[in-house]
C-alpha cells in the first residue's frame, strides 16, 4: 500500500458553536452548510432541536442514516425545500420525482446505468479526456481555471455519452445559467423547509422566472438532438427516454434531460476540481497516480479495460468525495411518529442527514481532516454507511458508478506525463450552498514531466 510522506490536511470553516438553534442551523446552511452543524453532532447520533410547530432532526450517525435512507425509506418523504431549490433545474425529473412516478422513471433510466454499459461510456469519456487535455496542454505552464475547464469537459461527456450531442453551441450559455442559480436564488432558504409550498416567496419568483429560461434552452437542445439524429446513429439514452415518454407531457422528457446534464456538469466537475485541488497540495499522492497513469493506456480503445488497473487513482477520487461530497447533505419529511435510534420524532419534523460531518467524523474516520486515499486501498475497506457521496437505499445514485469511472479516468489522463501545481496560497475552503463549491477559483499551472 502506497503512504506518502508529507500529508495535507486542506482548510475547512469552522463548526457551528453548541449552543446553535434549530433556525441557526437553517441559516447558516443557507451561506455554508460546512459550518452550519456544531461539534456535538461528532457524538450524538440524533439531536433534536425545537423549530416552531415542528422539530428539526439531525441525523448524524451511520445506524440513524441507515435508518432514514435505507431500512424505513417509506417512513420519510422528500422535503418541499427539493423542489422549491431544485424544481426550476430539475422539474419532474428523476431526483425531484415521488412514489410511482419515480419507481417508473427509475426503471426507465436503469439499463442506461448497468455495469455492462461501462466499456462504451468509458470511449466517450476517454475522447473528451484527450480532447481537453490536449486543449490545457497547449497552454505550455500558462494560468489555468481547471474548476471552469473541469466542467465543461463533465458537461460535454453527459451530452455525448447519453444524448450524442456536441455542446460547442449550448455548453456556455447552460454552464452560465447553472453558475448563476447556483451562486444566488439556488442556496437554500430557511424559508425553503418551513413554509408551505404554496406559500410563494419573492425568491420563489426569481426561480420561477430563472425556470422559463431554463426550459427554453433545454427544449432547443431536445430540437437540435431530434434534428440529428439518423438511422445509423447507435440508439442512447435519449432514445430510450424519448420512446419511453412519447405518449406523455413533452415537459417531463426535457426534465430528465436536465437531470442528466445538471448532474455531469455539477457533481463530477467539481469532484474533479477538488481532486486537482488535493493533488497539488500533496505532490507525494500527485507522484503515484502519475506513476500509475504512465502504466496504463487510458486511450478510448482501452479506457474500459484501464479502470480496473487504477486503484489509487480511483482511491484518490473516493477521499476527493469523502472531503468534499458535491451532495452535502439530504433532507427529509417524517410522515408518521416513531423511534430513530432511542429518540422519539414527530411526525411532519424536518430531518437532515449531513453527510459532510459523517465524512469527517473522528468516531468513524482516523486523522478526519486529513487529505489520505489510503482509506480506500487494501483488503479494508471504509464501513458502507460511514461513507455515503452517493446516499443510500433506493434513492442512491443512479449514476454513481459512471461519476467514479469518469472522475478516475480524466485524472487519470490529466496527470499522464503532466504535473499539476497551485498558483495561489490562499486557502480554499469548501462551500457548501447548492453544491461543494471553492471559497474562491483558484489558478493552476500544468507542466509537461518526463515518467
Amino acid at each position: 500500500m502506497y503512504s506518502p510522506g508529507q500529508p495535507f490536511e486542506p482548510p475547512a470553516p469552522p463548526l457551528a458553536p453548541d449552543q446553535v438553534t434549530g433556525l441557526g442551523v437553517l441559516m447558516r446552511v443557507r451561506s455554508n452548510a460546512f459550518s452550519a452543524f456544531p461539534e456535538r453532532c461528532f457524538t450524538a447520533p440524533v439531536m433534536k432541536f425545537r423549530l416552531g410547530i415542528t422539530d428539526l432532526i439531525l441525523a448524524n450517525t451511520p445506524d440513524a442514516m441507515r435508518h432514514v435512507l435505507a431500512d424505513h425509506p417509506d417512513r420519510f418523504r422528500r422535503v418541499r425545500a427539493t423542489g422549491r431549490v431544485l424544481g426550476p433545474i430539475l422539474g419532474r425529473g428523476l431526483a425531484a420525482a415521488e412514489g410511482d412516478a419515480w419507481r417508473h422513471q427509475r426503471r426507465t433510466l436503469a439499463p442506461a446505468f448497468t455495469p455492462r454499459t461501462l466499456p462504451v461510456l468509458s470511449q466517450h469519456i476517454a475522447a473528451c479526456a484527450e480532447a481537453t487535455c490536449v486543449r490545457i496542454e497547449a497552454s505550455k505552464g500558462g494560468l489555468i481555471d481547471l474548476l471552469s475547464a473541469m466542467q465543461d469537459l463533465s458537461l460535454d461527456i453527459a451530452a455525448r455519452s447519453m444524448f450524442s450531442l456536441e455542446t460547442a453551441r449550448f455548453g456556455p450559455e447552460l454552464r452560465r445559467l447553472l453558475l448563476f442559480y447556483s451562486a444566488t436564488i439556488g442556496r437554500p432558504r430557511a424559508s425553503d423547509f418551513l413554509l408551505p409550498s404554496k406559500l410563494l416567496t419573492p425568491t420563489d419568483m426569481r426561480r420561477a422566472l430563472f425556470r422559463r429560461r431554463w426550459s427554453r434552452i433545454i427544449s432547443s437542445i431536445i430540437v437540435e438532438r431530434r434534428y440529428a439524429a439518423s438511422p445509423d446513429t447507435p440508439r442512447d439514452l435519449f432514445d430510450i427516454l424519448a420512446d419511453s415518454y412519447k405518449d406523455q407531457d413533452e415537459t417531463l422528457l426535457a426534465d430528465e434531460v436536465s437531470t442528466m446534464l445538471f448532474a455531469g456538469h455539477e457533481t463530477t466537475g467539481l469532484t474533479l476540481f477538488w481532486a486537482c485541488y488535493l493533488l497539488a497540495n500533496a505532490p507525494e499522492w500527485q507522484g503515484a497516480v502519475r506513476d500509475e497513469a504512465c502504466a496504463c493506456d487510458v486511450s478510448p480503445t482501452s479506457a474500459g479495460e484501464a479502470l480496473a488497473r487504477l486503484p489509487l487513482t480511483r482511491a484518490v477520487v473516493e477521499e476527493t468525495l469523502r472531503l468534499y461530497p458535491p451532495a452535502y447533505m439530504s433532507a427529509r419529511e417524517v410522515r408518521d411518529p416513531h423511534d430513530l435510534c432511542e429518540l422519539s420524532i414527530r411526525g411532519g419534523s424536518l430531518v437532515l442527514l449531513p453527510f459532510c460531518m459523517l465524512h469527517r467524523n473522528p468516531v468513524f474516520w482516523t486523522s478526519p481532516s486529513r487529505f489520505d486515499p489510503s482509506r480506500f486501498l487494501g483488503a479494508v475497506k471504509p464501513e458502507r454507511f460511514t461513507f455515503l457521496p452517493f446516499g443510500a437505499g433506493p434513492r442512491v445514485c443512479i449514476g454513481a458508478q459512471l461519476a467514479l469511472a469518469e472522475s478516475v479516468l480524466v485524472l487519470a489522463r490529466l496527470l499522464r506525463g503532466n504535473a499539476i501545481a497551485i498558483e495561489q496560497a490562499n486557502p480554499v475552503q469548501p462551500i457548501g450552498s447548492f453544491s461543494t463549491r471553492p471559497s474562491h477559483v483558484p489558478m493552476f499551472r500544468l507542466r509537461r514531466c518526463t515518467h
